[in-house]
């Protein structure tokens, strides 16, 4: 298997989710012809699948989970990326989007920084509203209100020290609180030092922007499933 380029799907917990990550993966399939995939998933009957002519394939996993984290697994899975992709470059993508279009130059993000995400709708800490309170109040504590928040649910980036840096600080983070996984990675960004490439709202975006913009990925809010993600990787 050509370990530069291929493609990760996350699924943890119920048949729903891996069937939502393996429609995202047939949508990259359609934009992306002959990409190697590979499930993620904490769920060892999903090994009995068929998945024969679909270039898919399947790596158990089995998350290490702090009490009480137990419906968490798919962020447990999702802050260890960097351990777990065979690839070079990597680009991870939530199981409720959808690949609309061929992702091209995103790629060259990669020659000039080691990591991207997608400034997330709400771009400073501050304006986070879908975490507990108490995990808030420390990130603002932490880092501050100004700080920086991007969307987790899209992230590009290129194996080497300064992302395996990054992920050991964001698990190590995400287990501080062991819930959402957004802020911790805004405090895993500061404390890495990482420099971090802002891409495109067109690799992470709502039906509700998309009118009239282009899309390469489509969230489906509407259907999100929060315990599910799908984990795409490539390399040039």
């Amino acid at each position: 298997m050509d370990t530069s380029r291929g493609a990760l799907l996350c699924a943890t917990s119920s048949i729903l989710y891996l069937e939502a990550a393996l429609i995202s993966a047939l949508t990259l399939r359609e934009h992306e012809p002959g990409l190697p995939i590979t499930l993620l998933s904490d769920c060892p009957e999903w090994q009995e699948l068929d998945l024969k002519g679909t270039g898919i394939s399947f790596q158990l996993v089995r998350p290490d989970l702090p009490a009480g984290a137990e419906a968490f697994s798919s962020r447990w899975i999702k802050t260890r990326l960097a351990s777990l992709s065979p690839y070079r470059d990597s680009l991870y993508v939530d199981a409720d989007m959808l690949t609309r279009q061929p992702l091209g130059s995103l790629w060259l993000t990669l020659e000039q920084h080691p990591i991207g995400f997608v400034p997330d709708i709400k771009p400073l800490v501050s304006l986070c509203d879908h975490v507990d309170p108490i995990e808030k109040a420390y990130t603002l504590e932490a880092i501050g209100a100004d700080a920086l928040q991007f969307n987790s649910g899209l992230m590009l980036w290129r194996a080497g020290e300064p992302t395996a840096t990054l992920f050991e600080h964001w698990h190590r983070e995400w287990r501080r609180f062991a819930r959402q996984d957004q802020l911790a990675l805004a405090r895993a960004i500061a404390s890495s030092h990482i420099q971090v490439a802002s891409l495109p709202a067109s690799f992470n975006t709502s039906p509700r922007d998309a009118r009239g913009q282009p899309v390469h990925l489509l969230d489906r809010k509407s259907t999100r499933l929060n315990s599910s993600h799908t984990v795409i990787s490539y390399a040039v």
